[in-house]
């Protein structure tokens, strides 16, 4: 009993310190890093509820997978972050860029949700609200 009691407060001492560093964290590039589901899209500030089809995984080397739920298939893009987030679609050898998406993007709510808007490009929905995975 003792050790299950102790393993469960190591556990959430480790969690609230990780969730902690994440909300207080500024840098983008290290906010970003871990796993996104979409949950709201529409042309700011009309917005509607989605259901998650998938995920967006961005992880510290650069490298942004995309899980579809459905198909349960991998797509790899690369990503960087500077005043924008911009996503580079790869070709199958998986090193040449062929078209890169341009987003605005701003955390919110202890940078549990991110909001990413397209630049410089029109589309039926522009805005979109990612809440970071558990």
């Amino acid at each position: 009993m003792k050790t299950k009691l102790s393993i469960t407060l190591v556990y959430l001492l480790v969690c609230m310190t990780s969730c902690e560093k994440t909300a207080n964290e500024t840098d983008p590039v290290k906010i970003i890093i871990g796993k996104w589901e979409t949950i709201e899209m529409g042309n700011w500030p009309n917005m509607e509820p989605v259901e998650p089809i998938g995920y967006r995984e961005f992880l510290s080397d650069s490298v942004l997978i995309e899980y579809s739920y459905q198909t349960q298939e991998f797509k790899y893009k690369k990503y960087w972050i500077d005043s924008l987030l911009y996503e580079c679609f790869l070709l199958e050898n998986l090193s040449t860029c062929t078209l890169v998406r341009r987003y605005s993007f701003e955390f919110f709510d202890n940078n549990k949700k991110l909001r990413l808007d397209y630049v410089d490009i029109a589309a039926l929905f522009n805005t979109f609200i990612l809440k970071r995975k558990d």
